[in-house]
């Protein structure tokens, strides 16, 4: 990829125009630290950029806007920052991530590989990007949680219709008369031995809808040490960053 620096127009905007011979269409992306920056396909008449800019102009005055405001919220400490770093030990993962600002009024969230991802489109939206975080942590719950309930129900001989996560504001788990259960999306900030309790504990009210003293000695069956860990479930949120514990 070459890259060529021109300035802008009179508006004063400064952008970097990169060539790249994959881009088949000229975006805009933009970024707190790099600015404007605009890729377009080899072969590009590059007199033609400031009309492009030109055209996209009410979009980069409005980013520019929206940038300045986070400044301003960082420095006050009005807003939680979005995360660099999620840590899922419910599921033992790590994933570090970036944002790249783009002309889009979406968000959109891709695996780079192995630990790392990446929030494009209109990432200098806060809640545009927690939205898409969160339905991605949707998917990885649901890839995640339902094979290790399935495999435990399996195991201990408990049969389950089906397994859904949502993110609830009080409730780890449920469990329906039908055997449908039901965990919390924020069971992936946990450490692994609570979210094994909660499974466990809903695993058991597919036999006992109740809190019955049979309920409990199921529990105890699977779970010798269900006393300590449904203790520290009342002081659970406290592993939730506080980017996703907003609804709780």
């Amino acid at each position: 990829m070459s890259t060529q620096s021109f300035r802008g127009n009179s508006s004063g905007i400064h952008y970097t125009v990169k060539v790249s011979r994959r881009a088949r269409h000229t975006r805009l992306k933009m970024s707190p630290e790099e600015g404007l920056t605009v890729v377009v396909p080899t072969g590009f008449d590059l007199q033609r950029v400031p009309v492009v800019v030109e055209s996209k102009m009410a979009w980069i005055l409005k980013v520019q806007s929206t940038f300045a405001k986070h400044r301003l919220a960082d420095f006050g400490q009005t807003r939680v920052a979005l995360p660099e770093v999620i840590e899922l030990c419910g599921i033992g993962e790590t994933w570090r991530v970036g944002y790249r600002e783009e002309c889009r009024e979406s968000v959109k969230i891709t695996e780079l590989g192995l630990g790392e991802l990446e929030l494009s489109g209109a990432v200098s939206d806060h809640a545009l990007c927690l939205a898409s975080l969160e339905q991605w942590l949707k998917r990885r719950a649901k890839l995640r949680f339902e094979s290790q309930l399935m495999r435990l129900a399996s195991i201990n001989g408990f049969k389950v219709s089906g397994v859904s996560v949502r993110k609830q504001r009080s409730r780890w788990g449920s469990c329906s008369t039908r055997g449908n259960i039901n965990l919390n999306l924020k069971l992936l900030f946990l450490p692994p031995l609570l979210v094994r309790y909660i499974m466990i504990h809903e695993l058991c009210h597919t036999v006992h809808m109740n809190h019955s003293a049979r309920y409990w000695e199921a529990v105890e069956r699977y779970d010798p040490d269900y006393v300590a860990h449904d203790r520290e479930m009342r002081h659970a949120w406290r592993f939730v960053p506080a980017w996703f514990s907003g609804n709780r």
